[in-house]
């Protein structure tokens, strides 16, 4: 599907706001991509697509990822990460979107260890676009482009720390991804 399809589509199945996230989510990964010499056509369709079932009634998932065999863990099934696995089945089977887009869009919530750059790229981008204004959110974006490995690392720092203010189970994926970066850093 050609990108303004897809962007009429996208749009058409979210509320305003939330296409607003996604633009600015879009801008990220498409400057981000040029700084690290990815493919820009390929971040700019997961970046339109990292959403396209946050707004899909819970149930609805729950019912998708059964019909297509979609193993979920108790904490890939919250109702704020779930949709990064059903975009995922969408952006494959209505989008005809391959395996880099899909992963990109899969890992875009809980992320996970050794990650792609496109992977990396949607992940961060959603962290900190435009429209985000939480504590520390400038110096993520400002880190993003200039290390990475050290935004992923701070942003999951962030991200932890808020899951675990709020009282809310941690996907094991993340913290795996983390210690991923850390040692990766240091080599």
């Amino acid at each position: 599907m050609d990108e303004a399809k897809t962007i009429e589509k996208v749009r058409s199945s979210m509320s305003e706001k939330r296409f607003r996230h996604t633009e600015g989510c879009v801008k990220m990964a498409e400057a981000l991509a040029k700084r690290y010499g990815e493919d820009v056509a390929l971040a700019r369709r997961a970046a339109y697509l990292h959403d396209i079932a946050k707004e899909m009634p819970y149930d609805k998932q729950l019912k998708m990822a059964d019909e297509f065999g979609i193993i979920l863990t108790d904490t890939q099934k919250n109702e704020k990460v779930i949709h990064a696995f059903t975009g995922a089945l969408l952006a494959e089977h209505e989008f005809g979107e391959g395996e880099e887009v899909c992963g990109a869009i899969r890992w875009h919530t809980t992320a996970r260890e050794n990650m792609t750059g496109l992977e990396k790229i949607i992940w961060i981008s959603d962290l900190t676009e435009e429209t985000r204004t939480f504590p520390g959110v400038s110096e993520i974006r400002e880190l993003a482009f200039s290390d990475i490995g050290d935004a992923l690392i701070r942003g999951f720092d962030t991200t932890l720390s808020h899951l675990v203010e709020i009282g809310s189970e941690i996907d094991i994926n993340m913290v795996l991804a983390r210690n991923f970066e850390i040692k990766a850093k240091k080599g």
